[in-house]
């Protein structure tokens, strides 16, 4: 009788350690695959053009604003005199403008993308359009007078003169 108890007490227990473990690795499975995701999502920049219309709505202004922190929160500058908090890429290529608590655009940002000599903005908002505008014509702006600044690249040295190139003087 002792024996039947002991054996029915250890199949129990032997069920109850399969169900438990079980239902742990299913645990662990669902972890597992939310972190690799997390963590694929994380090692991707975030998208230049993520939303097909400049208009969003608050909740995609955060998400996409923790997204470039999670991928470029190193460079991150902050201006509360503008209300503007700044990131770029490790490469300079991209960079983004997020308006802050207190800016009459808020909540909105603006993504700079400089390639190939030139450089494409696109601007998204979930605040008042006409702030907005104004936002994104003064990034416009503030582009065109960098562009203008940079000097135009010089002449390969020698291809004037002809030095070095067995043309006159050589």
């Amino acid at each position: 009788m002792a024996e039947k108890a002991c054996h029915g007490f250890g199949s129990t227990t032997q069920v109850g350690l399969t169900q438990a473990l079980g239902a742990m690795k299913r645990i662990i499975a669902a972890v597992a695959i939310f972190l690799s995701a997390a963590l694929a999502v994380a090692g991707e920049p975030p998208a230049y053009k993520p939303f097909p219309l400049a208009q969003v709505s608050p909740a995609q202004w955060e998400t996409y604003r923790k997204q470039v922190h999670a991928a470029y929160g190193v460079s991150l500058r902050r201006f509360p005199d503008e209300h503007l908090e700044v990131l770029h890429s490790s490469d300079n290529v991209m960079h983004f403008a997020f308006t802050t608590e207190g800016h009459p655009a808020h909540p909105a940002w603006i993504t700079r993308s400089a390639q190939n000599g030139s450089v494409d903005q696109i601007g998204y908002f979930a605040g008042k359009e006409e702030p907005f505008a104004k936002l994104f014509r003064s990034y416009l702006e503030l582009t065109k007078r960098s562009i203008e600044s940079v000097p135009d690249e010089p002449a390969e040295l020698g291809s004037e003169s002809g030095a070095g190139t067995n043309g006159p003087g050589a």
